[in-house]
């Protein structure tokens, strides 16, 4: 698998005091020449910001403009990890399209910050933190991260069942986080609600903001070059190009014998002509609702302030399965599978007090939280979705389900409809959109 890495280069202690000495030198001057700019501050924080610049200059390649830019934005320090590993992010910051807000609410010693975002006419990134008085931020979870417009919900990101660690710096005492909305409707008066899990007790907060959309263009880059992978047929259409995400879009064949996968394509890569790499975002590749055969995968970074003159796409491993084999089968009455994959990593099966319940064997490298089916269907192809857990479901047709992981391998659990459905009729039918299969073969494509 190919993976980006960046590496950190470590400080002497004498280099840092002559740089910190040199930021004061600097600051100094600054100071006297820009007197009406720039406010004044105590040495103290003339000291931090000149051992964060030297941080951004020695730890990651950024510029100078970079760095001058983040200094002058209030609240530096809560956004200082989470964008300088990202080059469109910083990007963006380079050319202002970051706007703080500094907007906080406190509810029972929980201080939550909405702390600037960064937005153009597709999405948007959140930036957030997190602060206590008396206790420690990592015994708390995110539970959920929801935009508000209008009273409708715009996108939301539930936990479900669980929550996410709030850990944070052995040196900081504050929690930073990120997050990026896609295909946000631009209006005036939006809303933060996000949800933090102290103990057994959710702490609700709500932060209505006011942002400025930057009106800037897409870049689109035609592709249209077909591309054959172990017999499957891709055509990689184009790439879309944005201010804080670039997005490849592929067609895949509908004559193609296998089927793809959830995170099909958690490998692609781009390459330009000085070696500069662009990776996919794990896990976020999707189907446009109106294009049943197009995925449109997000990468990780964007490269719309870049002018490359040459890319090469890679494809690395893709998940994806033979079709006559993406699903399982099973009876409810005999309470076994009829029909399932060759290689099967389900076993275990149980039909008890109207529940069903089976393992999944998938080994380690598998990612256990993708385990979950969505729905089933019955014999006369009635829907039934699994609610795990987080919001309920728009529909109500739907029964509550469970997902147990233990290493190497996962229990599937949910209920069986009773007699408040419609009738229903045995066997049930699960499509498999998980399975650990892959399809992988030396291809490029080369445009400009």
């Amino acid at each position: 698998m190919r993976k980006k890495s960046i590496e950190q280069v470590h400080v002497s202690k004498d280099k840092l005091h002559s740089a910190v000495q040199s930021g004061f030198e600097k600051a100094k001057k600054e100071r006297v020449l820009k007197r009406t700019k720039i406010i004044k501050r105590s040495s103290w924080s003339i000291v931090i910001a000149a051992i964060l610049l030297i941080s951004f200059i020695t730890s990651v390649s950024v510029s100078p403009v970079f760095a001058t830019k983040v200094a002058a934005i209030p609240g530096m320090e809560r956004i200082i990890d989470l964008i300088q590993q990202d080059r469109g992010l910083t990007a963006a910051v380079e050319n202002e399209f970051y706007q703080p807000l500094n907007l906080s609410q406190e509810k029972n010693g929980i201080t939550v910050t909405l702390d600037g975002v960064i937005a153009d006419k597709k999405g948007m990134v959140i930036f957030y933190s997190v602060r206590t008085k008396d206790m420690d931020e990592s015994s708390l979870g995110l539970k959920y991260l929801r935009l508000w417009s209008e009273m409708n919900v715009q996108y939301g990101l539930d936990f479900m069942d669980s929550a996410l660690p709030l850990s944070t710096k052995s040196d900081s005492k504050v929690f930073s986080g990120s997050e990026y909305i896609e295909n946000v409707p631009y209006k005036n008066n939006l809303s933060l609600a996000i949800g933090i899990k102290n103990g057994e007790v959710i702490e609700n907060f709500n932060i209505p903001f006011t942002y400025k959309k930057m009106e800037v263009e897409s870049k689109n880059i035609v592709v249209n070059k077909e591309v054959e992978i172990e017999g499957q047929h891709f055509k990689v259409k184009e790439l879309i190009v944005d201010p804080i995400r670039t997005i490849v879009r592929i067609e895949e064949n509908p004559n193609n014998t296998k089927k793809l996968l959830a995170r099909p394509f958690d490998e692609l890569e781009l390459v330009d002509e000085k070696g500069r790499k662009w990776s996919a975002l794990p896990g976020n590749a999707y189907k446009p609702l109106k294009e049943s055969n197009v995925w449109e995968v997000p990468l990780k970074e964007s490269f719309y302030f870049y002018e490359p003159k040459k890319l090469t796409l890679t494809f690395g491993k893709i998940a994806a399965m033979n079709k006559e084999e993406a699903y399982i089968l099973i009876d409810l009455e005999s309470k076994e599978f009829l029909e399932q994959p060759s290689k099967s990593i389900f076993s275990n099966l149980q039909v008890e007090d109207n529940r069903l319940s089976f393992t999944v064997e998938v080994g380690q490298d598998y990612d256990m939280n993708m385990v979950r089916f969505l729905k089933f269907k019955d014999a006369d192809r009635k829907e039934f979705y699994i609610h795990y857990g987080g919001r309920t479901p728009v529909s109500s047709n739907y029964v509550k389900g469970s997902v147990t992981n233990s290493p190497g391998e996962g229990k599937i659990e949910f209920e069986l409809p009773d007699k408040s459905f419609t009738t229903f009729t045995n066997p049930i039918r699960l499509d498999l959109n998980f399975y650990p299969s892959w399809i992988e073969e030396n291809v490029e494509i080369e445009f400009e």
